[in-house]
Protein backbone atom coordinates (compact mmCIF):
# COMPACT_ATOMS: atom_id res chain seq x y z
CA UNK A 1 0.00 0.00 0.00
CA UNK A 2 1.47 3.42 -0.95
CA UNK A 3 2.02 6.07 1.76
CA UNK A 4 -0.57 8.34 0.17
CA UNK A 5 -3.51 6.07 0.65
CA UNK A 6 -2.94 5.37 4.33
CA UNK A 7 -2.98 9.06 5.50
CA UNK A 8 -6.20 10.75 6.44
CA UNK A 9 -6.09 13.97 4.88
CA UNK A 10 -8.91 16.88 5.86
CA UNK A 11 -9.06 18.89 2.59
CA UNK A 12 -8.86 16.45 -0.24
CA UNK A 13 -9.56 12.93 -2.07
CA UNK A 14 -6.95 11.03 -3.85
CA UNK A 15 -9.17 8.30 -5.74
CA UNK A 16 -9.99 10.21 -8.77
CA UNK A 17 -6.31 10.72 -9.10
CA UNK A 18 -5.27 7.53 -8.07
CA UNK A 19 -7.52 6.23 -10.86
CA UNK A 20 -6.74 8.07 -13.71
CA UNK A 21 -3.02 7.73 -12.50
CA UNK A 22 -3.26 3.82 -12.72
CA UNK A 23 -1.23 4.19 -9.64
CA UNK A 24 1.74 5.66 -11.35
CA UNK A 25 3.47 7.89 -9.21
CA UNK A 26 5.23 9.74 -12.14
CA UNK A 27 2.05 10.42 -13.46
CA UNK A 28 0.40 11.86 -10.17
CA UNK A 29 3.39 13.85 -10.31
CA UNK A 30 2.79 15.43 -13.70
CA UNK A 31 -1.11 15.74 -12.98
CA UNK A 32 -0.56 17.63 -9.51
CA UNK A 33 2.14 19.99 -11.64
CA UNK A 34 -0.49 21.01 -13.89
CA UNK A 35 -2.87 21.65 -10.85
CA UNK A 36 -0.26 23.59 -8.62
CA UNK A 37 -0.04 25.78 -11.70
CA UNK A 38 -3.25 26.03 -13.50
CA UNK A 39 -5.57 26.49 -9.92
CA UNK A 40 -4.10 30.39 -9.02
CA UNK A 41 -4.74 31.05 -12.39
CA UNK A 42 -7.76 29.60 -12.96
CA UNK A 43 -8.53 31.29 -9.25
CA UNK A 44 -7.43 34.74 -10.30
CA UNK A 45 -9.40 34.59 -13.84
CA UNK A 46 -12.59 34.19 -11.66
CA UNK A 47 -12.12 37.18 -9.48
CA UNK A 48 -11.52 39.07 -12.16
CA UNK A 49 -14.31 38.14 -14.65
CA UNK A 50 -16.50 38.67 -11.31
CA UNK A 51 -15.29 41.68 -10.89
CA UNK A 52 -15.97 42.31 -14.46
CA UNK A 53 -19.66 41.20 -14.30
CA UNK A 54 -18.29 38.81 -17.18
CA UNK A 55 -20.69 36.08 -16.43
CA UNK A 56 -20.06 34.07 -19.57
CA UNK A 57 -16.56 33.53 -19.21
CA UNK A 58 -17.03 33.63 -15.76
CA UNK A 59 -19.35 30.36 -16.35
CA UNK A 60 -16.70 29.26 -19.02
CA UNK A 61 -13.36 28.94 -16.02
CA UNK A 62 -16.01 27.43 -13.59
CA UNK A 63 -16.39 24.91 -16.29
CA UNK A 64 -13.14 24.45 -17.11
CA UNK A 65 -12.17 23.77 -13.67
CA UNK A 66 -14.68 21.06 -13.25
CA UNK A 67 -12.13 18.90 -14.37
CA UNK A 68 -9.50 20.32 -12.65
CA UNK A 69 -11.01 20.06 -9.27
CA UNK A 70 -11.69 16.15 -9.49
CA UNK A 71 -8.22 15.44 -8.95
CA UNK A 72 -8.62 17.45 -5.75
CA UNK A 73 -11.57 15.79 -4.14
CA UNK A 74 -12.73 18.49 -1.90
CA UNK A 75 -16.21 18.53 -1.70
CA UNK A 76 -16.72 22.29 -0.74
CA UNK A 77 -14.88 23.64 -3.64
CA UNK A 78 -16.50 21.21 -5.82
CA UNK A 79 -19.65 22.22 -4.83
CA UNK A 80 -18.96 26.08 -5.10
CA UNK A 81 -17.71 25.89 -8.66
CA UNK A 82 -20.63 23.52 -9.65
CA UNK A 83 -23.19 25.97 -8.05
CA UNK A 84 -21.18 28.92 -9.34
CA UNK A 85 -21.05 27.46 -12.97
CA UNK A 86 -24.56 26.57 -12.92
CA UNK A 87 -25.97 30.29 -12.22
CA UNK A 88 -23.21 32.30 -13.97
CA UNK A 89 -24.45 30.17 -17.60
CA UNK A 90 -27.75 32.51 -17.05
CA UNK A 91 -26.52 35.02 -14.95
CA UNK A 92 -28.40 33.77 -12.14
CA UNK A 93 -28.43 34.97 -8.50
CA UNK A 94 -24.86 37.16 -9.46
CA UNK A 95 -24.13 38.55 -6.14
CA UNK A 96 -23.41 35.28 -4.28
CA UNK A 97 -20.72 34.36 -7.25
CA UNK A 98 -18.00 36.35 -5.02
CA UNK A 99 -18.81 34.31 -2.32
CA UNK A 100 -18.64 31.01 -4.33
CA UNK A 101 -15.02 32.53 -5.20
CA UNK A 102 -14.14 33.05 -1.88
CA UNK A 103 -14.63 30.17 -0.88
CA UNK A 104 -12.41 28.45 -3.25
CA UNK A 105 -9.60 30.95 -2.89
CA UNK A 106 -9.79 30.11 1.04
CA UNK A 107 -9.65 26.66 0.42
CA UNK A 108 -7.07 26.46 -2.29
CA UNK A 109 -4.62 26.86 0.30
CA UNK A 110 -5.02 23.91 2.31
CA UNK A 111 -5.24 21.81 -0.68
CA UNK A 112 -2.48 23.02 -1.67
CA UNK A 113 -0.90 22.14 1.44
CA UNK A 114 -2.19 18.67 1.58
CA UNK A 115 -1.20 17.62 -2.38
CA UNK A 116 1.73 19.70 -2.24
CA UNK A 117 2.94 16.66 0.81
CA UNK A 118 1.66 13.79 -1.32
CA UNK A 119 3.53 15.39 -3.88
CA UNK A 120 6.54 15.19 -1.91
CA UNK A 121 6.35 11.71 -0.73
CA UNK A 122 5.94 10.42 -4.85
Amino acid sequence: MSMETDKAYSYINLDYLNMMSDGDAEMKKVMLGMLFEEMPLELEKMAKFCAEENWKELSSVAHKMKSTLSFVGNPEMTEANKTMEMLSKNAEDTGTYRGFIDILENTWPKVHEELQGVFDEL
